[in-house]
């Protein structure tokens, strides 16, 4: 996991980051894939969130660490489920991913997330907020 230390806070005299960075690779040894997804930490209300907009998955809790444990079963749960009930490749294309049948996805661009998700343009513009990045492995879906 790469961490970015780096807080971002968004007004009028500040620009919107371009990219919330998604890379895929395909390992066809194990039939995963290995997607780098941005992940989204703020505070709200006393309460610490880690969300990720490709996958609209979100952790809380009282303290950053509590957040973050809370996104990981949220995540683990989300592989599960959608391995279980073979329904990755469905998800994944209803969250605005697109998935191909020759074993290559690539996740929404920022303004397609933050078209279908207007919680995002409300963190990116009322919030301070830090971006962190994080490889994750997702069973193949094909």
């Amino acid at each position: 996991m790469t961490l970015s230390n780096q807080k971002y806070f968004l007004n009028e005299n500040t620009a919107m980051p371009n990219k919330v960075g998604h890379e895929a690779h395909y390992n066809d040894g194990k039939h995963t894939v290995n997607v780098k997804l941005s992940l989204i930490e703020f505070e709200e209300d006393g309460l610490f969130f880690v969300y990720s907009p490709a996958l609209d998955l979100t952790g809380y809790g009282k303290t950053h660490e509590e957040a973050r444990d809370s996104y990981n079963i949220a995540m683990e749960e989300f592989i599960k489920y959608t391995t279980n009930k073979k329904t990755a490749a469905e998800v994944l294309s209803n969250l605005g991913w697109n998935v191909s049948k020759k074993k290559s996805i690539s996740a929404p661009s920022l303004s397609e997330l933050l078209q279908s998700r207007g919680y995002l343009e409300e963190i990116f513009t009322e919030k301070q907020f830090r971006k962190t990045d994080e490889e994750v492995s997702i069973p193949s879906f094909a």
